[in-house]
């Protein structure tokens, strides 16, 4: 009796030992045909703008959208980093296979997701900055679609002369009605010829546009203000990540440096177009919502995936988007420091747009 017994036993635990490695298969299976979808960011995730996307994306992809769902945030601090890096994604590609690739501004959208336009695999949804070729949005191939940023030069002005008109600064000046002389500041890259095109064809009501200076250098930068300082009544601050450094400056350090030099040289109300330079000092901050760049980008990726929806199948006007909410920081320190002040309503909205993304980095 007990060495039946003991055999009853030993065939209870083969067949549970069974049940579980077929259990275990099982839910690798699964967890293999579940559709990838791979998120790639051109940025750090500590800065405020990849926060607010994924924050976006997080909206529409959880934990229980059925989606494997991975991040990879590009992070060199120069040429031989950034290509060490590229060479290591595409290998990762290669291994994961996802159903989706969505390239989060330009480094992501120019180096990854067009080195797969001619395969016809993964499909590809872009988001943010573009490069400067616009090579996503402006490809003719089937498996591209997403959403790009504009910055919102009408809510650019509006918002720019009324802190200019309830400032201290021009509270005390008296006289007939003139254009406030509008300067647009930046660097060369990306990001900065997009604004530069968007201050060049945006049609000013109340504003007198006198240039855009552009500068690849600390040198150019220091003398570009000394010109708008006399030749400007306000002025914007465009990106100037891209503006070259000195070695062995961080980055952060870097662009401390840069927005410090902006406030010594100059007195006139301000904004910036990114949420970094309200972090860096600027004291206000107007830019494309980056929580709809994340969140519309999510859709398309999660509806491809999900759906096995082809975007040849779509209209021309919605496989390629623009950004259609903004967002707007404020740096409360600086704005009080230079006795600069905003209307109720958009002193409120600031405050919401900075619970949503944050406007500190590291």
């Amino acid at each position: 009796m007990v060495t039946v017994h003991l055999g009853m036993q030993r065939k209870r635990r083969f067949w549970v030992a069974m049940g579980v490695v077929a259990m275990v298969a099982a839910l690798a299976w699964t967890g293999m045909r579940r559709p990838a979808i791979l998120v790639l960011h051109s940025q750090s995730e500590r800065i405020p703008w990849t926060r607010g996307v994924d924050a976006g994306i997080d909206r529409v992809i959880d934990q229980n959208s059925g989606i494997r769902l991975q991040r990879i945030y590009f992070s060199a601090h120069n040429q031989e980093q950034a290509v060490t890096q590229m060479t290591e994604v595409r290998r990762f590609i290669a291994r994961w296979r996802p159903d989706v690739i969505l390239a989060v501004d330009d480094l992501a959208q120019a180096q990854v997701g067009a080195a797969y336009l001619a395969k016809g695999t993964p499909q590809i949804v872009y988001s943010g900055i573009e490069d400067q070729e616009r090579t996503l949005s402006h490809s003719a191939m089937p498996q591209v679609r997403g959403i790009a940023e504009r910055t919102p030069w009408p809510i650019v002005e509006r918002t720019l002369l009324q802190l200019a008109e309830l400032s201290s600064v021009q509270a005390a000046s008296s006289g007939p009605f003139k254009p406030q002389r509008i300067a647009l500041l930046s660097d060369t890259g990306s990001a900065a010829e997009e604004e530069a095109r968007g201050f060049a064809a945006h049609v000013w009501q109340a504003a007198q546009p006198v240039g855009a200076w552009r500068c690849t250098t600390l040198e150019q930068w220091q003398q570009a203000l000394d010109e708008i300082a006399q030749q400007a009544d306000v002025v914007v601050i465009g990106d100037y990540r891209n503006l070259a450094g000195p070695e062995g400056l961080s980055r952060a350090a870097w662009r401390q440096l840069l927005a410090n030099t902006v406030l010594a040289r100059l007195q006139l109300p301000m904004t910036a177009l990114s949420a970094y330079a309200v972090s860096d000092g600027i004291p206000m901050g107007i830019l494309p919502s980056p929580i709809e760049q994340g969140e519309v980008a999510a859709q398309m990726a999660l509806h491809i995936s999900r759906e096995g929806a082809s975007p040849a199948a779509l209209p021309e006007h919605q496989k390629h988007l623009l950004t259609q909410d903004f967002a707007l920081i404020l740096n409360p320190q600086q704005m009080q420091r230079r006795h600069l002040s905003l209307g109720a309503m958009d002193t409120y909205y600031a405050r919401i747009s900075g619970r949503l993304i944050g406007s500190g980095t590291p």
